[in-house]
């Protein structure tokens, strides 16, 4: 079996199981299969053990995840070279869980690191460097950069913007930087991107996405802290809609939406 059907069979392994600890079964079995078939130092199975340490991080479980990120990189940097794509994507993902684990520092190095790893092997123009743009700036925003962290968005999204094939990951970073204009009070331009972002969405995309209703949530908030309190409710309420046709009625999604457009319902009603 190739390499990307092992990833179409990861793909599937994400729709067919029910419980973590059915996908994590799956997961290990593909990659055992992975060695067998490629071998255990193979780009195949450094491709595996990258979804497997994605999954553990996911759960919350960094040291397994790291575990699973530095072995991938160590046979990717054997397989393909320090100066390929795919040893820069296996540094990002390692260095999005150092950031998850609070190792700040290190992570801020390894995504620089990335980044010139991606503008050498695909250039600045592609959505790999996009996406390592946009990681780096997780980092600023978790340290309360956030001038630094909206100006990395902003790049990230002028590439995307260009790119036909990155509409998802446009919509995306529109939305990051919407919800960072308004932690910065720039409530119009906040707006203005997510009304962007929505619009890709409904004329290009669909709505479901997490990335829908977080939008629709995040512009209810703008215009709550606008004091537009009537806009507000409506948002808040369309986003609770939105996370109830994707995720149910008992999600925390959805009750927060609800719980969002309550406030705003007792500020019309002058209870709050």
């Amino acid at each position: 079996m190739k390499a990307e059907d092992y990833l179409a069979r990861v793909d599937r392994a994400y729709e067919d199981c029910r419980d973590s600890a059915a996908l994590e079964a799956r997961l290990t079995a593909l990659l055992e299969q992975c060695g067998e078939e490629h071998g255990r130092d193979s780009a195949a199975y450094a491709s595996l053990l990258g979804e497997l340490g994605g999954f553990y991080r996911g759960q919350g479980r960094y040291d397994a995840s790291e575990a699973r990120f530095v072995q991938a990189l160590a046979l990717l940097e054997a397989a393909l070279g320090r100066d390929s794509a795919g040893y820069a994507t296996a540094l990002n993902n390692l260095a999005g869980t150092h950031r998850l684990m609070g190792r700040q520092e290190e992570a801020l190095a390894e995504f620089h690191a990335c980044l010139e790893l991606y503008e050498a092997a695909v250039g600045r123009d592609h959505v790999l460097y996009a996406a390592g743009l946009n990681n780096l700036s997780l980092v600023h925003l978790d340290r309360g950069e956030w001038e630094e962290a909206l100006a990395l968005q902003e790049q990230a999204a002028d590439i995307l913007a260009a790119l036909p094939e990155a509409r998802d990951e446009l919509a995306s970073a529109l939305c990051n930087q919407g919800a960072l204009c308004q932690r910065l009070g720039r409530l119009e331009e906040a707006e203005e991107k997510l009304n962007a972002a929505l619009a890709l969405f409904r004329d290009e995309l669909g709505a479901d996405t997490p990335h829908y209703h977080a939008a629709l949530n995040a512009l209810g908030a703008v215009h709550y802290a606008a004091g537009r309190f009537e806009a507000a409710r409506e948002y808040f309420d369309q986003a609770a809609q939105a996370a109830r046709s994707l995720y149910g009625p008992d999600h925390r999604e959805t009750k927060a939406a609800l719980a969002h457009r309550a406030l705003a319902e007792r500020k019309l009603e002058g209870t709050l």
